[in-house]
C-alpha cells in the first residue's frame, strides 16, 4: 500500500472513488457533480492537500485538506478543513484513513495552520486525533407560528426579490458579508474569486432585500422536503438586522410549499414558539497554539471554552460546508 498525495492524472479516478463511497453506489451523477464542484470551484484547491492510499493503482482510501481563513475575534486565522474521508469497503479495518488523517494533520502543523475543523458523526474516531465537538444551536419555526408573530411586527418598507451572484452585484454582496459576518467567529474570509467560484455555484436559492433600489441584505436558502434551511444571511444595517430576515422568511413562506424554517440561532431571530436544538456535527482541533488578546490558546479545550463562552458569536455558514 502506497501512502502519498494525489497525482493530476488520477483526479477522475478520485472523483469516482468519493462519489461511489459517499453515494453508496447510488445517484452517482449527483455525487460526481458534488465532488467535482468542490474541487474545480475551490480557488484554494491543491493536489498536495489530497492524501490517498493506493493499492496497485486502486485508490483504496482518501482524505482531503481544505485551506481556508476565518474571522476570529476580529482577526483572520488560518484553518485546515478535513473532508472527503472515505475508504472502499474491502479495505476497511486496515487503518488507512487514520494514516491519511495523520498525514493531513502533519501537513497542517508544517504549514502552521491554527485550527482544523470537520463535519462528522463518528466522534469517537476523530476524537482519537484530538478533534472535539463544538456544539452549535439552531432554531426551527413552523409556518403558523411565524405568521402569527409576523402579523404583530412593524416592518420596514423594503422589497424582496430573487437575485443572482454575478459580476455586477457580487461586490455589494461582499461588502454586506464583511460588515455582517466579520462580527462573528467562524465565517470564511472570502475574496472575489471565492465568491464567483465556490459560493456562486453552490446549490441554493438567493434573495435580496432592496431599500429604494439598493441591496441592503441578502439570504441564501435551500429546500429539503417540507423544510427550508437558511444557509447564510447578511445585512448592511446591523441595528435593524432582524427586519430583512423577517421579510425574507415571509417571502419564502408565501412562495414555497414549506412547513418549517431552520436557521442558526446566532443570527439573532428569537421567535416565541420556535424549537431550539443543538447540532454536534462540527468538530475542531487546535493545530498551532496562538495568542488571542494576550491569552495563549494552547489546547483544543481552551479553544472550545473561548468559542462557547459566547455561543451566539460562532457561525460557520452552510454555504461553505465541505
Amino acid at each position: 500500500m502506497e501512502f502519498r498525495t494525489l497525482k493530476e492524472p488520477e483526479l477522475e479516478k478520485w472523483f469516482y472513488h468519493c462519489a461511489s463511497i459517499f453515494g453508496d453506489n447510488q445517484n452517482l451523477e449527483y455525487w460526481l457533480d458534488y465532488f467535482k464542484r468542490h474541487y474545480f470551484n475551490d480557488p484554494l484547491k491543491h493536489l498536495g492537500g489530497i492524501f490517498v492510499a493506493v493499492d496497485d493503482s486502486i485508490i483504496a482510501s482518501t482524505v482531503r485538506l481544505f485551506y481556508r481563513r476565518v474571522y476570529f475575534h476580529g482577526k483572520e486565522i488560518t484553518v485546515g478543513g478535513i473532508g472527503e474521508v472515505s475508504t472502499k469497503p474491502e479495505y476497511r479495518g486496515m487503518n488507512l484513513a487514520s494514516k491519511l488523517l495523520c498525514m493531513a494533520i502533519d501537513t497542517m502543523k508544517e504549514k502552521k495552520l491554527y485550527i482544523s475543523i470537520l463535519f462528522a458523526s463518528l466522534h469517537n474516531f476523530y476524537g482519537k486525533f484530538g478533534y472535539k465537538v463544538l456544539p452549535r444551536e439552531f432554531c426551527l419555526v413552523d409556518r403558523d407560528t411565524f405568521q402569527k408573530y409576523y402579523e404583530f411586527e412593524t416592518t420596514q418598507t423594503g422589497e424582496v426579490k430573487k437575485i443572482n451572484l454575478s459580476d455586477n452585484n457580487v461586490e455589494i454582496i461582499d461588502e454586506i458579508y464583511k460588515l455582517y459576518s466579520a462580527n462573528f467567529n467562524g465565517p470564511v474570509v472570502r475574496n472575489r474569486e471565492y465568491w464567483l467560484g465556490w459560493v456562486k455555484f453552490e446549490p441554493k436559492k438567493s434573495l435580496g432585500y432592496f431599500i429604494e433600489g439598493r441591496l441592503a441584505a441578502y439570504l441564501f436558502y435551500r429546500k429539503n422536503g417540507k423544510e427550508i434551511i437558511i444557509l447564510e444571511y447578511g445585512c448592511s444595517d446591523l441595528s435593524n438586522k432582524e427586519i430583512p430576515l423577517m421579510e425574507f422568511i415571509n417571502f419564502i413562506i408565501n412562495n414555497e410549499d414549506a412547513e418549517a424554517i431552520k436557521y442558526p440561532k446566532a443570527i439573532g431571530l428569537e421567535l416565541t414558539g420556535c424549537t431550539e436544538f443543538e447540532d454536534n456535527s462540527l468538530m475542531v482541533n487546535l493545530i498551532t497554539p496562538f495568542k488571542l488578546e494576550g491569552l495563549l490558546v494552547d489546547s483544543t479545550e481552551r479553544l472550545i471554552s473561548i468559542l462557547t463562552r459566547e455561543p451566539n458569536k460562532f457561525l460557520f455558514w452552510s454555504t461553505d460546508n465541505f
